[in-house]
């Protein structure tokens, strides 16, 4: 496998690769792959998965594996950089059309909270999962793009800041602000309908204003 990463597809293609050529005879069964390897890496841990796991889950026979990937290391880190490729061009192109800080802000919560919700399995396993035994060099990779996502977020808290006085440093809240829109999919209710445009404006909401809205009494 190359360790050239495609970008996901937008939210409402989970697994497809953005213009992958149709003609490729391997890309439908690695976006198979790589599918059901996520799906076993979030549900089981990236420790706790076999590759006969992921070829049982796959449907892909063990030896047909070794076609696309070097092994398990490969494909979580294939997984991890498509997914945070993924992101980092949805949210660019999510924050082309608005320059207001705080417009800036509701367009990635939106859109990082879209993108979890349709493919639950890839943002889980890009957050959660490490390789023990993958290469420095694909581990070091993903986490420059991880660091390259996260600037963004922190770049956009900059400004919002600057505008607000705002108290909390910017590190946190981005920290905080990342646990929130993980959030609703972890400890929602269970018989409570999720909806991304909802849950994504509560979570700004929330996090701009508080649970008060400014109400509260100061602490002392």
């Amino acid at each position: 496998m190359s360790d050239e990463s495609t970008p996901l597809a937008p939210a409402s293609q989970p697994g497809s690769v953005a213009g992958a050529p149709s003609e490729n005879p391997r890309a439908p069964k690695l976006e198979t792959l790589l599918a059901a390897a996520a799906t076993t890496f979030a549900t089981r841990g990236y420790s706790g998965t076999s590759m006969r796991d992921i070829a049982h889950d796959s449907g892909i026979s063990l030896s047909g594996i070794y076609y696309y990937t070097r092994g398990k290391s490969s494909l979580l880190y294939e997984i991890q950089s498509r997914t945070i490729d993924a992101l980092l061009a949805s949210v660019a192109q999510a924050l082309s059309t608005v320059t207001r800080p705080l417009d800036q802000l509701l367009q990635f919560v939106e859109n990082h909270t879209a993108y979890s919700n349709d493919h639950p399995a890839f943002v889980r396993v890009l957050s959660h999962e490490t390789a023990p035994d993958g290469t420095d060099e694909r581990r070091e990779a993903v986490e420059l793009k991880r660091n390259e996502y996260v600037k963004v977020l922190r770049d956009i808290l900059d400004r919002v800041r600057q505008e607000s006085s705002a108290p909390v440093p910017t590190p946190f809240a981005c920290d905080m602000l990342f646990a929130m829109m993980s959030g609703p999919r972890q400890w929602g209710v269970s018989d409570t309908e999720f909806n991304v445009g909802m849950a994504s404006r509560l979570i700004y909401d929330l996090f701009v204003r508080g649970f008060t809205g400014g109400a509260a009494a100061a602490r002392p």
